[in-house]
């Protein structure tokens, strides 16, 4: 069968791309020019998700890793609110995956992709493996402390007279038209999750009207976002979520990532436990604590579903929206959200 012969009458029409992926030859060549590297510099794509994160080796055999952030995610400015804070806490020398300066001084470039500019950071690599690999109640509290400390070290940065915004503790209401285009399929969660958008965003400014604690905070920090070497030392990395938000929340994002990688409870129990033996929680933030752990769960299922535009639809690992669907609405009839 002969194929259909090609017209100049029909055209190649003009594609709308919203996750490029930048050649890894390309990241090597512009890490090598920007940086004061030995070469030769290479790098390969580690993963491509939230951001896209490669490994890149310098001649002398270090690893670094890059991140390049999805036009999506971040505005191309924005990250210099993660990247300064990181800054800061290499200054107090807290353990952390931090960027590396360029040779002109700058933590971080742009590059025009066909979705738009996208930002571009270089970062120390993380010693050791993740938490998950090097299980350990003390390691768990030793990083529940040092989690403490950076929350302590970002009211230091902001600085006291700073007013905080419960806007990002709220993202998730950004991405609710993504989230019920991701469960057009479950009636059920077609009703009830808007509700709980709703009645969520109205409590947590009622929280942040009374006084429960909110600071400059990870945003994201769960065990696969803290290495371990071999001689205990901690690293935490992956600060792409980096805002403001409830402190509880931060501590909460830990302890329910625990559960969601199918850890023991007593792990989450640990890290609660050095986090208060430096910071102790407040009444209210105790009272509060189921609220929080839904409202991680709300919040990852409503990010998956607006990332899912870009990454695809596979974002779901380890739970499915039945056991997400059942965590989340079970703490919101107990909070009086549904």
């Amino acid at each position: 069968m002969n194929s259909a012969p090609s017209s100049p009458d029909n055209p190649p029409v003009s594609a709308v791309i919203s996750h490029s992926v930048l050649a890894p030859a390309f990241i090597a060549a512009e890490v090598a020019r920007r940086y004061d590297l030995p070469g030769p510099v290479t790098a390969l794509l580690l993963y491509r998700g939230m951001n896209d994160v490669y490994l890149v080796k310098d001649g002398a055999g270090t690893h670094f890793a890059l991140r390049v952030w999805r036009k999506t995610w971040r505005d191309v400015d924005s990250v210099g609110y993660e990247l300064s804070f990181l800054d800061f806490l290499r200054s107090k020398g807290f353990p952390a995956s931090v960027a590396i300066p360029q040779k002109d001084g700058c933590l971080w470039f742009k590059a025009a992709a066909p979705e738009g500019d996208r930002a571009i950071a270089l970062y120390d690599w993380a010693p050791g493996g993740k938490f998950g690999e090097r299980l350990s109640e003390d390691t768990a509290y030793r990083i529940g402390a040092h989690f403490a400390d950076m929350h302590r070290l970002g009211s230091e940065w902001i600085g006291a007279g700073h007013k905080f915004s419960t806007t990002q503790a709220k993202e998730y209401s950004v991405w609710m038209p993504a989230l019920i285009d991701f469960v057009y399929d479950r009636p059920d969660d077609l009703r009830d999750y808007p509700i709980i958008a709703e009645r969520l965003a109205e409590r947590l400014d009622a929280l942040a009207a009374e006084g429960v604690p909110m600071g400059v905070c990870h945003r994201d920090f769960h065990p696969s976002n803290v290495h371990v070497d071999d001689d205990g030392n901690i690293t935490l990395l992956d600060f792409d979520a980096l805002g403001e938000d409830f402190l509880m929340q931060d501590v909460k994002n830990y302890t329910w990532g625990n559960l969601f990688y199918g850890y023991s409870p007593a792990y989450g129990e640990a890290f609660e436990a050095g986090y208060a033996s430096v910071r102790p929680f407040t009444a209210a933030e105790i009272e509060n604590q189921e609220l929080f752990l839904m409202a991680k769960a709300f919040r990852l299922v409503s990010g998956m579903a607006d990332s899912s535009r870009s990454v695809g639809r596979g974002t779901l690992r380890f739970r499915g929206l039945d056991w997400l669907g059942d965590y989340i609405k079970t703490r919101a009839r107990a909070a009086g959200l549904l």
